[in-house]
């Protein structure tokens, strides 16, 4: 009997309860200034490619289900804070469905409904109100029960029982109490300008709707100055929102906070301070945690400098890139880029090589003194290419030969000088670090410049030429990178001569043949 008498009790209260949460539709109105309906982009047309009406639908749930009818439904579309529902034009009634809040057929629009039209329609779940909330600070934020509903003015359906309504901007502040009953009734104040909210509302509204207002005041008495500082440039949250880098100024009202510091590449960390009102609040806060890893590098041969950070023990080091020098005299400086990851340890083993003073690749040009029969001095070009030793040559005559006479009565005479153009092939031979040996055979081509400057000298013999077969070796001493002093005997024999270089040469005035010695300087690359 007892059990009986529980169960009726239950199912009255379920039967209440039902009762309670009759759906209904509490306004429709068309929107006069709202042109969404109509615009590109938000604009629909139905299947007779006329364009839709949009009834924007505020409802403080989701989940609702709609049938149009014979006409049926265009789209629906969830937004944030209502649901749009696009319908034909001359769309009749509507039945709208809920898993939870039960069904409402048959609702007749209470307007005709034309087509690129927007309206607007309440739908009352019946567990609460639709309630207006008004703010004596224009457009400050209005917070239900701990949640941010945006800024005044705001609408929101507020479930029966006790809320606590909150508005803020700046530094103005303000809290009232809304109790929401099955008997409350729509207010009929309008709110009423003040010193910081001039002109009152501008939300419309609805007959069914209730209205609280906040008054608000000024609370700049309860608010300090704060000035966080952090190092590392670190960014600075508060609430999970970014404040700033580096550092943060603020004016906070009075009270306990927490910022949060965060970099990548490493573990936040939280700072609590305190703000007193009337005052500057200095706040060090503490620095993100890096992560860390090691790099250690071995090399070969020891001793060598390594920078800009001495890795050549173990270092433990903020993870990211290194760029590091290797270096030691004596050997070719190497630059490597190390990645050092968080709890890892980066090894590496570096081999320098030794400075080659004598390339087996190289360009080069110089020049030096040529002392033979009649010297000079010599410009030379060349390259070597594993070894194989290209080289061309020009000598400029300086020292003049004895006086050649061409008649019998040594009345008539002439001065030459030797200029001559070479090549030569040879192969090097690297004989220490810094000494080279390079055996030459060349090609040689002579020809004599005469001087009749002298009274009563000619210029007889001027151009007379010879060919030459040069054997010999240059031998190069590199005392630094990219300079080479050397040293070329050779010998030279003649293999054609003209008719004038002949009788010269025959008068012992010029040797074709004989040994000639170049010394000089060479740059290389």
């Amino acid at each position: 009997m007892v059990k009986r008498i529980v169960t009726m009790i239950i199912g009255a209260m379920a039967a209440m309860t039902v009762g309670a949460q009759t759906m209904k539709v509490l306004d429709f109105r068309l929107l006069e200034n709202d042109l969404t309906a109509n615009i590109q982009g938000t604009a629909k047309t139905d299947m007779n490619g006329e364009t839709a009406a949009l009834i924007k639908i505020q409802t403080p749930e989701r989940g609702f289900s709609f049938d149009g009818g014979m006409q049926g439904i265009v789209a629906s579309e969830q937004h944030a804070g209502e649901l749009w529902l696009y319908v034909p034009r001359r769309a009749q009634k509507l039945i709208i469905q809920h898993p939870d809040y039960g069904v409402l057929r048959d609702y007749y629009y209470p307007i005709p409904i034309q087509g690129g039209k927007t309206y607007e329609m309440l739908i009352d779940i019946g567990t609460g109100r639709y309630a207006t909330i008004t703010t004596g600070v224009a457009k400050a934020t209005v917070i239900i029960d701990g949640d941010d509903c945006g800024v005044s003015p705001v609408r929101k359906y507020l479930n029966y029982g006790r809320h606590t309504i909150r508005a803020v901007k700046d530094r103005f502040e303000g809290e009232t109490t809304a109790t929401i009953t099955v008997n409350s009734q729509p207010s009929d104040i309008t709110p009423q300008p003040s010193a910081v909210s001039p002109q009152p509302s501008a939300l419309s509204l609805q007959p069914s709707s209730l209205l609280f207002h906040v008054d608000m005041q000024d609370m700049s008495h309860l608010y300090g100055d704060v000035r966080v500082t952090v190092d590392n440039r670190a960014d600075i949250f508060l609430n999970g929102q970014l404040m700033g880098t580096g550092e943060w100024t603020a004016q906070l009202r009075e009270g306990n906070y927490t910022v949060e510091t965060r970099k990548a590449d490493s573990d936040p960390m939280m700072t609590s301070f305190t703000v007193k009102a009337r005052q500057m609040n200095e706040v060090r806060a503490n620095a993100p945690i890096q992560h860390t890893g090691w790099l250690h590098v071995y090399t070969r041969p020891r001793n060598v400098r390594i920078a800009p950070i001495d890795v050549s023990e173990t270092q433990t080091l903020p993870v990211g890139s290194y760029q590091l020098e290797f270096s030691r005299k004596g050997y070719v400086t190497q630059n490597i880029e190390y990645t050092v990851r968080r709890n890892e340890t980066t090894l590496d083993t570096v081999t320098l090589q030794r400075v080659t003073y004598v390339k087996p690749l190289a360009f080069y040009f110089g020049g030096g003194y040529t002392l033979r029969s009649l010297s000079g001095v010599t410009a030379m070009v060349g390259a070597v290419y594993q070894r194989h030793d290209l080289q061309a040559s020009y000598t400029f005559g300086l020292s003049e030969s004895d006086v050649m006479y061409w008649n019998g009565d040594m009345t008539t005479g002439t001065k030459y000088k030797m200029q001559s153009v070479g090549v030569k092939y040879g192969y090097q031979f690297p004989l220490m670090r810094q000494l080279a040996i390079t055996p030459q055979v060349g090609w040689q081509y002579n020809f004599l410049t005469a001087d009749a400057a002298q009274a009563g000298y000619t210029t007889l013999g001027d151009k007379a030429s010879s060919q030459a077969l040069t054997v010999g070796a240059k031998i190069v001493l590199v005392p630094i990178q990219h300079l080479y002093v050397f040293v070329a005997p050779e010998y030279m024999v003649a293999l054609t001569k003209d008719n004038y270089m002949t009788a010269i040469d025959n008068a012992g005035i010029v040797g074709n043949n004989g040994f000639a010695v170049h010394a000089g300087l060479l740059v290389n690359f």
